[in-house]
């Protein structure tokens, strides 16, 4: 036997990627060793983790690790709730008392309501006491009155109750939720225990262990700050974290990797082809399930009734044979006959007395005919009815006797002679009226004692099982009661890995906000890891937290852009390099100005070294106006060409108390008609040329001016353009194009 050493960890690192994180816990182990084997006991492990992924590191020349397992470990006493779930629960058990009390006060109220106080006085008596009777009667009234008014005002205290305890009840349940799940007590909780096997000799300085929670996901944000009058800019790489591991990541050191978690980068095996002698076929790990396993659940299916094979109903011992003319009276009262779908039906026609015998010796007929092929019944002086013809035997969950067949919900024929029910179809109508089939049989002779013999095996081909197969934590055996999957691992089920689903749904239905994009579609061609500068805390209660990473100083260039052709405003737009050694994830960014939040804008991803803008929006104290004249004319050998000119004219105004300078985007119209030339004329001032492809979105005809404006100053652009085309053409919505 090894020795075996219990050693605490704590988790010291952390790598959120898009999907999952990888976990890594450093073990405190003790400084002095046994000699020889020795297996170390790792319990503090969230249950939620991948079991087949543990793995331990321990530095070079120490101690060999021989191997690595993992156990699920249930605790043995009874696991306590939550503080927010043990509130949960004690505020909905006060709101039901409430309820309650309230049904039970407003009862009490309706009764005492209906009742009305009277003296039963008689117009005809002359002795009775008049005032006396009827001072009673006022009484009682006004003392059904005070009951009211008392159950009333304890009505509006519950009703006020009732009010104040949804309202905690809320809270206490938007608590739960945003609760962390790793709030037990260790010795109250499901654990993975690990156990780390190591070999004899040398020092173990360092161990640690890596695993993987697949519950865990991250968002980027960002965060600008422009001060000392946009010569300033710091911009703060940040994160939405969410987990739902079932352990609190307490002052970790956090990564964050747009790398898939787990990639499978196996080369494909080419299978070989051998000219020579047949070789024996390769030894599978794989064996399928042993002969004879159904015959394993034979006691299973006998004792909770699964659908058995035919067999007899129970009939009490006075009932079990009766004279077949005895049989043929009482059911010739009711004229029988088989429907097409083989069940029988009655019209309740009585038979007079003198057709009787006539009707026994046709019933006779039929039951021979309807009788299955069966062994020969036991010699007796007397028959038994057909097991179609007689009442269901009792239900072991209830008393009594069920439904005659005759009232069974009509079925597809079942194959027989003569159109009658076969024994396994008579079996069937038994089972549908809630009674039990016995284990004697529904044969006209078969013997009560017959031995039970379990359904063929069905034949489910080969189960060569794939990679997929090797997923332990997905494989399950089904109970007894699922004949297909009964004995036989199948791929699918939940087992241990149910509750790791459900945390991964619960996280993959977690949005945030609209803005937010998730990383595996936003990280390009590119995968990078991002680690954070200081130690984070995310607890483990499926809810996003922002965690900050790095930050990085860069110098920005503010900018002022206006589209007056697309709208009469202009903008503000900060303009700077990306000043970390990492490419940008897309996400929103706040942009904050001298401490004060400006605008939510969003960035697509970045290149490291790209360029980065950051809409800032509309500076409300820089104007634009554009006006547009148009002239036509015709030109060309007898007029045979239509010109228009066009002339823009483009005015800026400023009320700003420094000087500053607009950017102004124009565009002329561009035609793919060969009959059709646009010909660009003047401008003043001078225009270059712009194709928009810092934007990732190159046009044709784009034109740039860079026009300073003084404080408090005005500037004015003007500019021509010609469009020539046939005379006997129309531009398509008008020759005017502005």
């Amino acid at each position: 036997m090894n020795a075996q050493i219990s050693c605490p960890s704590k988790i010291t690192h952390v790598t959120v990627h898009a999907r999952g994180a990888l976990v890594r816990r450093q073990v405190a182990v003790p400084e002095s060793l046994p000699a020889g084997d020795v297996e170390l006991l790792i319990d503090d492990i969230t249950p939620l983790a991948e079991p087949g992924s543990v793995r331990a590191a321990a530095p070079a020349g120490s101690r060999p690790i021989i191997a690595v397992q993992s156990a699920l470990i249930v605790p043995a006493t009874a696991l306590a709730v939550g503080p927010s779930e043990a509130r949960v629960h004690e505020l909905e058990g006060l709101l039901g008392r409430l309820v309650l009390e309230t049904e039970r006060l407003q009862g009490q109220r309706q009764s005492l309501a209906a009742l009305q106080p009277d003296p039963g006085l008689r117009t005809t008596s002359l002795i009775e006491k008049v005032d006396e009777r009827v001072a009673d009667a006022l009484a009682t009234a006004q003392l059904l009155g005070t009951i009211q008014g008392e159950l009333d005002v304890r009505l509006q205290e519950l009703h006020s109750q009732q009010v104040q305890a949804h309202k905690e009840l809320e809270a206490a349940r938007l608590a739960q939720a945003q609760a962390s799940t790793d709030t037990r007590p260790d010795g109250e909780r499901h654990q993975r225990r690990v156990t780390v096997r190591l070999g004899g000799g040398g020092p173990l300085s360092q161990l640690e262990l890596l695993y993987v929670v697949p519950a865990a996901r991250f968002w980027p944000v960002y965060t600008l700050r422009i001060t000392d009058n946009g010569r300033k800019a710091t911009w703060l790489i940040e994160a939405l974290c969410a987990q739902r591991s079932g352990e609190d990541f307490r002052e970790v050191r956090l990564g964050l990797s747009t790398a898939d978690l787990i990639y499978d980068a196996r080369l494909p095996e080419l299978p070989s082809l051998r000219l020579g002698r047949a070789q024996p076929p390769a030894r599978r790990g794989y064996r399928p399930p042993p002969e004879g396993l159904e015959r394993m659940f034979g006691g299973y299916d006998r004792a909770f009734g699964r659908a058995r094979p035919p067999a007899e109903p129970f009939i009490p011992e006075e009932q079990t044979e009766l004279r077949l003319d005895e049989a043929a009276y009482s059911l010739a009262d009711s004229e029988m006959d088989d429907s097409d779908d083989g069940t029988v039906t009655a019209r309740h026609a009585a038979l007079p007395s003198k057709g009787r015998s006539g009707a026994v010796k046709k019933l006779s007929k039929e039951l021979e005919q309807a009788r299955p092929e069966a062994p020969p019944a036991p010699k007796a002086s007397r028959a038994r009815l057909p097991a179609s013809f007689m009442a269901p035997a009792p239900n072991r969950a209830t008393s009594g006797y069920g439904a005659p067949p005759a009232l069974a919900a009509p079925g597809p024929p079942a194959p027989g002679r003569g159109g009658g029910a076969s024994p396994d179809e008579r079996a069937r109508r038994v089972s549908s009226l809630g009674g039990a089939a016995p284990e004697g049989g529904f044969g006209g002779g078969g013997s009560d004692q017959e031995e039970y013999e379990p359904a063929p095996e069905p034949d489910r081909g080969a189960q060569e099982p794939q990679d997929a197969w090797l997923d332990f934590d997905h494989l399950s055996m089904a109970g007894p009661g699922d004949e297909q999957r009964r004995g036989r691992l199948t791929y699918g089920g939940e087992g241990d890995a149910g509750p790791r689903q459900r945390a991964i749904a619960q996280l993959e239905e977690l949005s945030p906000s609209e803005r937010l994009t998730d990383p595996q579609g936003s990280r390009g061609r590119f995968d990078h890891r991002y680690d954070a500068d200081g130690l984070v805390v995310i607890p483990s209660d499926g809810q996003p937290h922002r965690v900050a990473l790095l930050c990085a100083e860069t110098v920005p260039t503010l900018r002022m852009l206006t589209v007056p052709g697309e709208r009469p405003e202009v903008y503000r737009e900060a303009e700077l390099l990306n000043p970390c050694e990492a490419p940008l994830l897309s996400g929103p960014v706040d942009v904050y100005v001298e401490g004060s939040l400006l605008t939510t804008a969003r960035i697509d991803h970045i290149d490291r070294g790209g360029t980065l803008r950051v809409g800032m929006g509309v500076e409300d104290r820089l104007r634009v106006a554009r006006n547009v004249r148009s002239d036509e004319d015709t030109a060309g050998l007898l007029g045979g060409s239509m010109v228009v000119t066009h002339t823009v004219t483009i005015e800026l105004s400023s009320a700003l108390g420094q000087p500053s300078t607009v950017e102004v985007l124009e565009r002329l119209p561009v035609s793919e008609d060969k009959s059709m030339t646009v010909e660009f004329v003047a401008a003043r001032p001078e225009a270059s040329p712009y194709t928009q492809a810092e934007r990732g979105a190159p046009i044709r005809g784009g034109l740039q001016w860079r026009v300073p404006l003084a404080a408090a100053g005005k500037a004015k652009i003007e500019y021509q353009y010609r469009i020539t085309f046939p005379a006997r053409t129309e531009i398509v919505g008008g020759n005017r194009r502005d």
